[in-house]
């Protein structure tokens, strides 16, 4: 090698160096091998790999077709059948649920794709609307629209021990408060957000089994609105973001390897 093309190469290492060393590059993201391989499986599905109401293949095939171990590949079926995506039949096989590719798939595929940054902002994002909207859902809600919450948050607290069923009510108690703040524009700006919500709630009431929690929360808060006390409803909601959800998305984001199932990184 000539002694000029070492120096163009020297300087052009040196250059990489002073820019992978400075602000210029942000780092490789640390992706878990069981949110990997969920991201897979949901694109394959989206993508029309697998017809809705099909039959996945046995999960020895899988796991060798994607070069992971039986236990990741176990770990992501779980995720998607918390997601709502696929059925588990014990003894028969998992079955591809009959969801529009342009729902709850394309969500999912989503959130997998979402940094920590992003998840973080849709909290605050729902803060921002939800906060308001516990808050003129107090104002303006008529006592149908109370009991309903009331009711809803009673059949909450019967599925402390049941995530799958939990988060669904959970859902459906956010839904209805903003829908009873009868304020259009925060009513269309939850609904552009509610399908992602439904998936990053889903994925940390079955990570990190914060039903009690989050019941105690949904109690204050409904009930300051069945009281009318505006005030109270928006402390209780703001309370719930930053005492509950907010560090729970946290740890998802500082912690991506959190119940991996013994498997690492990619």
């Amino acid at each position: 090698m000539s002694s000029k093309n070492h120096t163009i190469i020297g300087s052009s290492y040196n250059y990489l160096q002073e820019v992978i060393g400075g602000t210029d590059m942000e780092p490789i993201k640390r992706v878990r091998v069981v949110d990997s391989v969920s991201e897979k499986l949901i694109e394959a599905i989206s993508d029309g790999m697998f017809e809705m109401g099909a039959k996945l293949p046995p999960e020895h095939e899988l796991s060798k077709t994607l070069q992971v171990s039986r236990n990741a590949l176990r770990e992501a079926v779980r995720q998607l059948e918390t997601m709502g995506i696929v059925t588990v039949r014990h003894g028969d096989g998992t079955y591809v649920n009959r969801v529009s590719g342009n729902s709850l798939v394309t969500r999912a595929l989503q959130f997998f794709k979402l940094g920590g940054r992003t998840l973080t902002d849709l909290v605050e994002a729902r803060e921002a609307i939800e906060v308001t909207a516990a808050m003129l859902a107090a104002e303006r809600a008529g006592e149908e629209e109370a009991r309903a919450l009331c009711e809803l948050v009673r059949k909450m607290g019967e599925l402390l021990d049941s995530p799958k069923e939990y988060v669904e009510k959970d859902f459906a108690f956010h839904v209805m408060v903003v829908e009873a703040s009868q304020n259009e524009v925060l009513v269309e700006l939850f609904s552009t957000i509610q399908d992602i919500l439904m998936v990053q709630l889903r994925k940390i009431m079955e990570l990190y089994g914060v039903t009690g929690e989050s019941y105690e929360y949904h109690r204050k808060i409904v009930s300051a609105i069945a009281g009318k006390d505006s005030r109270a409803a928006g402390k209780a909601m703001r309370d719930h973001f930053r005492k509950v959800a907010k560090p729970y998305v946290d740890q998802i984001v500082n912690n991506p390897h959190s119940n991996s199932g013994g498997e690492g990184l990619t």
